[in-house]
């Protein structure tokens, strides 16, 4: 006598559930991923570092077109290195045996690199006003840099000492430009790790509703 034992609707039960599991995974990464990134972003803004920075934020949920038993949200950001010293309060210190960083004032010129417009670098502003910039010590191991310049018709900047503009009659007088300092110390502003850990926990509880439902 021969015992035959068949397997079949075994097979298919276990293909049957791990396909719920694969959705219920799936979904509830595709729910909690994007509110993650929100997060992230809103915790951007509200420590007043920006819209620009906070928008630097992208996420993703792989496998993107199908389901798995093992989903992945990956969120990243386009500043990794901003956003890196603002997560763990760095210290910024001169690189290539600079003394100084230079922090510039409202009244540094703007300049369009790439597309995207930025305040000058010291060595920009001394090629703008044609001169060197000349420095006076201050308080706390601070340095502050100077041009002289003319205000501009409008009053809402500084222009180069010309001839054509000294002979309107525009005065020209010392501008600060830069705040030159040893190192920055920036504070700790963002908890990434908070975030992770709340929405793991969120996905799980997600998950876990998405299983039990009848």
């Amino acid at each position: 006598m021969k015992i035959k034992a068949s397997f079949d609707g075994l097979k298919l039960a276990l293909s049957n559930f791990e396909g719920e599991i694969a959705g219920a995974a799936t979904e509830a990464m595709r729910e909690t991923m994007p509110l993650a990134k929100q997060e992230l972003r809103d915790q951007i803004t509200s420590s007043g570092l920006g819209q620009r920075l906070a928008n630097t934020w992208r996420g993703n949920v792989y496998p993107q077109s199908r389901r798995s038993v093992n989903p992945a949200g990956y969120i990243y950001s386009n500043a990794p290195d901003i956003v890196d010293a603002f997560s763990r309060g760095a210290t910024i210190r001169p690189l290539a045996g600079r003394r100084f960083l230079a922090i510039p004032t409202n009244n540094v010129p703007q300049t369009r690199a790439r597309g995207a417009r930025k305040q000058m670098t010291p060595e920009e502003v001394q090629l703008a006003f044609n001169q060197d910039l000349f420095f006076k010590r201050g308080p706390n191991g601070r340095v502050y840099a100077f041009v002289n310049a003319v205000q501009s018709r409008n009053r809402k900047s500084f222009k180069p000492s010309t001839k054509g503009r000294l002979a309107q009659g525009r005065a020209e007088k010392p501008v600060l430009m830069f705040v030159m300092v040893p190192a920055v110390r920036l504070p700790k502003l963002l908890d990434l790790d908070a975030v992770a850990a709340k929405w793991t926990s969120r996905f799980e509880a997600s998950f876990a509703q998405r299983v039990e439902a009848p």
